[in-house]
C-alpha cells in the first residue's frame, strides 16, 4: 500500500463502527482526504487528539484501493483557547463548515491553507473581534476560489465607481447609482474594504481594526457568502460586527 505523507488541518470527524472514525483532511498538497481512523476510540490511543476538529500537523496515511486509512500523526497544534471561548469556537467551526464544502480531493489549495492557519492563530490567541477575523477569512477563502466581488466597475453598465454605491449580492458585486436597482446601498468606505482586503496579504486585515466602515463591510459580505456557499444556517451571528 503506498503511503502518504502530507500536512492537513482536520476538518471533521464522525464515529465509525464500535471503535473507529471517519476524518475529513484539508490537505494543502491533495485537497480533500476521507480517511479512517481504525480504533481511534479506545482507551489511550494515540490517536484519539489527532482525529479532532482543528487539529493541525503531519499525518501519515496508506492508500488502497483509493481509500485512506490514518496511520500515524504529528500534532503541531489543536487550537485549545479556541475550542474554551464559545464565540470563538462557533467563528472557527462556521470557517470549517465553509472548507468542507469547498475543498475536493485532488486539487491542491496551499495557498488557502496557509490563509487558514494564519486565521486560525489570529483567532485562538489574538484579541481582536473574532468577527473581524472571520470577514476578513470569508473574503480570502471567496477570492483564493475564484469568487471574490466586483467592486471597482458597475455589474450592470460597467462604469467604473468611486464613491457610494449598491451592493448586489445576486448580481456579484457593485451597482452604481445610475443603474435601477433595489439592492441594499454600501458606503464607498466599506467598498473599498470588500475590494482590496481579498486581494491584500492575510494578516494586513488587523489594520481595519477600529475602522468604522468594517462592520457595515461584514454584513453586506455575509449576504453574499451566504448566496454564493449557501451555509447561513451557520454562520456566526454579526453582533460584534454593529458594534
Amino acid at each position: 500500500m503506498p503511503q502518504v505523507i502530507t500536512p492537513a488541518l482536520v476538518l471533521r470527524r464522525a464515529d465509525y463502527a464500535d471503535y473507529d472514525r471517519m476524518v475529513t483532511l484539508f490537505s494543502p498538497e491533495r485537497g480533500r482526504i476521507d480517511a479512517i481512523a481504525r480504533g481511534c476510540r479506545r482507551p489511550k490511543t494515540p490517536l484519539v487528539n489527532a482525529v479532532e476538529p482543528f487539529t493541525s500537523g503531519e499525518f501519515q496515511l496508506y492508500e488502497s484501493r483509493d481509500r485512506f486509512t490514518l496511520e500515524q500523526c504529528q500534532i503541531s497544534e489543536s487550537y485549545y483557547d479556541l475550542r474554551a471561548d464559545y464565540d470563538r469556537l462557533l467563528h472557527g467551526v462556521y470557517w470549517l463548515k465553509l472548507l468542507d464544502a469547498a475543498i475536493l480531493p485532488d486539487i491542491p489549495a496551499e495557498t488557502l491553507f496557509i490563509v487558514t492557519l494564519r486565521a486560525l492563530a489570529h483567532l485562538n490567541w489574538g484579541e481582536l473581534p473574532p468577527a473581524l477575523v472571520t470577514m476578513a477569512f470569508e473574503m480570502h477563502f471567496m477570492a483564493l476560489n475564484g469568487l471574490a466581488p466586483r467592486m471597482n466597475s458597475c455589474a450592470l453598465c460597467g462604469r467604473p465607481i468611486d464613491g457610494d454605491t449598491r451592493f448586489d449580492a445576486f448580481l456579484g458585486g457593485a451597482v452604481c447609482l445610475r443603474c435601477p436597482s433595489s439592492a441594499p446601498k454600501i458606503g464607498n468606505g466599506a467598498r473599498r474594504i470588500l475590494m482590496k482586503l481579498p486581494r491584500t496579504q492575510f494578516d494586513k486585515f488587523q489594520l481595519l481594526d477600529g475602522h468604522p466602515d468594517w462592520p457595515e463591510a461584514a454584513r453586506h459580505f455575509r449576504s453574499y457568502i451566504n448566496l454564493k456557499m449557501h451555509l447561513d444556517r451557520f454562520a456566526p451571528p454579526l453582533h460584534q460586527a454593529q458594534a
